[in-house]
């Protein structure tokens, strides 16, 4: 039937097919196979699924490791939607990093970027694509010269080309408050390292400082020190350009002492969102979000909120506006609205650790 189909007209049908489909279909036929494998219909899908993902909402997907005795390792996706929790799938993890455990460092076009970045002086990296059940292993980055206190990753894809890139930023044991830490970044298109000459701010990001990757741009809140004392913003890094930048955080967060579990930086749909968590479990958390990108003055408060004995860790924020956070043994979704607490039924211990990012399913390549 398919022979009777112009062309131009199956590659829009086939554009609209979910992953797993055409997974089966091209099976089918060389022809078939050839079609949908081809760089220019990967593109096609994956601007589709880009259009989707604005109008129906991302899918989540949840990292767990319960780093106790039972060291046990999940990826989970969800649908963002009414039955959040009820319904999701377990991820099949087709590679094994070194030391057994990773981070997911961030997600773009489909692809996840892995690191086991903690447990080593060389750390693994791996790009996967759960929808293809692909990952490429990256070649080691260049053995640092000098005592390393720890590594940061930064992960996504050229705005205009969608080639990925990994960014590593390198701090220095015994200068990282002195000097800038030293950048390198791994680009698709190469398959290998090289150090960046762009002048490296000095900011200093603390261990579990998570990414967040919009308009092109990987940002982290971080602290910023000079003679005057420090300052706490978001580092901005762009892959098009291969720049640093900064913005500045809300004027009632940017000289708040730093604590690494009190600022994390998220997206909400299409905006960048900060979270900043109390230092105790009397204190508040609150949600600020950047109105209109780039524009300091556009920090808005979304809501502030206050569940007494609950942990204050905040994991992400749902495109129906509910906050993802710790209940004791679960993941809870907490609406602020009606200032309501559901248990979700994903099962967490007390020690596990847990990463949520946005995900889409695409072909995209791993290379």
């Amino acid at each position: 039937m398919a022979d009777h189909i112009p062309n131009d007209m199956l590659i829009e049908i086939l554009a609209r097919l979910p992953v797993a489909s055409l997974l089966r279909f091209k099976s089918l036929c060389k022809p078939w196979y050839s079609l949908i494998t081809s760089p220019s219909f990967v593109t096609k899908h994956l601007n589709r699924s880009i259009m989707n993902s604005e109008r129906n909402g991302d899918k989540l997907l949840v990292r767990l490791y319960d780093d106790g005795s039972n060291k046990k390792e999940r990826c989970l996706l969800l649908n963002d939607d009414d039955k959040f929790g009820d319904e999701y799938s377990e991820l099949e993890l087709q590679f094994r990093l070194q030391f057994g455990c990773y981070r997911v460092v961030g997600s773009c076009n489909g692809l996840i970027c892995l690191s086991d970045q903690y447990y080593s002086d060389q750390p693994q990296i791996i790009i996967w694509n759960p929808s293809t059940r692909k990952s490429v292993t990256l070649p080691m980055a260049p053995k640092p010269q000098c005592l390393i206190i720890r590594f940061f990753y930064g992960f996504g894809a050229h705005p205009t080309t969608q080639e990925y890139k990994v960014i590593r930023l390198v701090y220095n044991h015994e200068s990282h408050l002195k000097l800038p830490p030293k950048f390198e970044i791994y680009t698709q298109g190469t398959r290998s390292w090289r150090g960046i000459r762009s002048s490296t701010p000095q900011y200093f990001l603390f261990r579990w400082s998570h990414q967040a990757f919009l308009n092109g741009v990987v940002h982290w809140v971080c602290e910023s020190f000079s003679e005057g004392g420090f300052r706490n913003l978001i580092m901005l890094f762009d892959m098009a350009s291969e720049s640093f930048s900064e913005f500045m955080l809300p004027t009632p967060l940017a000289q708040e002492p730093w604590t690494p579990i009190l600022y994390s930086v998220k997206l909400f749909g299409e905006s960048l969102a900060l979270f900043f968590s109390g230092q105790s479990c009397n204190d508040s958390c609150c949600i600020w979000v950047m109105k209109e990108y780039g524009v300091a003055e556009s920090w808005t408060m979304l809501f502030t909120f206050n569940i007494l004995g609950m942990p204050r860790k905040i994991f992400g924020l749902r495109k129906n506006g509910e906050v993802l956070l710790a209940s004791k043994n679960s993941l809870a979704s907490y609406a602020p609205a009606t200032e309501t607490l559901r248990d979700t039924g994903i099962r967490i211990s007390s020690r596990a650790l847990v990463s949520f990012d946005s995900f889409m399913e695409t072909l995209v390549l791993v290379e």
